[in-house]
């Protein structure tokens, strides 16, 4: 079967699974700006969300009044949301278990960057949206956007990229725009989001990294260029009385 997520990202993703979005709720919070921007669901709208996670972005839904479904690659993140959300499965990007033309809306928080074939999978979406039907997705802004004075993050990981195996290096390029021109998607939109998430301390920015994708950054560190990032980074942010995450991200939105 074809998986545009790889292996190595869905075991991350099983791995972090009980922690994720629990140090601070950071998709959570970018989950509830996307549904806020969207526009508000007529009677018995029906939301697919690919790549779901703990939910983030489908209970942000469900709350606003969508009749959501939700799947994700992670065995792991689907046992735990399925706690909360009955109506999601394991699946694919690549193949969704679904009819065409069966959702009203689509959304992916954070995900669609991630898979190794971008195109296959707004096809795969576009397939099971109703003509007309809207997807939205988000990617990660630049972490140069509105970051706490001290946070060296950008730097840090510009520097310590260069000592990841081969194998962890390649996270395929991305351009959403000639992405969804590509397989036919209209009236395309960007909207700039950011969010500002106080922080218990400089250790909770470190913890925070260990419990979502970045994991798998520093899982393919050595235990010694993983300490020194932890240091430097925590370092940084030492001599400060408060600690604020703040990060940026781009919503797309686009018609079938």
């Amino acid at each position: 079967m074809i998986r545009l997520m790889t292996d190595a990202w869905i075991e991350v993703f099983d791995r972090v699974a009980e922690s994720y979005d629990t140090v601070v709720p950071f998709f959570s919070s970018f989950g509830r700006l996307m549904i806020a921007a969207l526009p508000p669901p007529a009677e018995g709208a029906r939301l697919l969300d690919v790549g779901a996670g703990a939910g983030a972005v489908a209970l942000a839904a469900r709350q606003h009044g969508y009749e959501v479904s939700a799947v994700d690659g992670s065995t792991a993140m689907v046992a735990r949301l399925a706690a909360t959300l009955p109506a999601v499965q394991v699946a694919d990007a690549a193949a969704l278990p679904f009819d065409d033309a069966t959702f009203d809306v689509v959304t992916a928080g954070f995900v669609v960057h991630l898979l190794t074939d971008s195109h296959a999978a707004l096809r795969e979406i576009k397939r099971v949206l109703t003509p007309g039907g809207l997807l939205a997705f988000t990617v990660p802004g630049p972490l140069s956007e509105g970051s706490e004075p001290g946070d060296r993050s950008q730097e840090l990981f510009n520097e310590f990229f260069r000592h990841l195996p081969a194998e962890n290096t390649v996270v395929p390029p991305f351009d959403a725009d000639a992405a969804l021109a590509g397989v036919g998607f209209r009236d395309v939109t960007r909207r700039h989001l950011e969010v500002e998430l106080e922080l218990e301390d400089p250790e909770a920015l470190w913890r925070w990294y260990a419990t979502h994708g970045a994991r798998r950054f520093f899982d393919a560190l050595d235990e010694q260029r993983r300490k020194e990032f932890h240091d430097r980074l925590v370092a940084g942010l030492a001599d400060r009385p408060g600690v604020v995450l703040r990060r940026a991200a781009w919503l797309f939105t686009a018609r079938a």
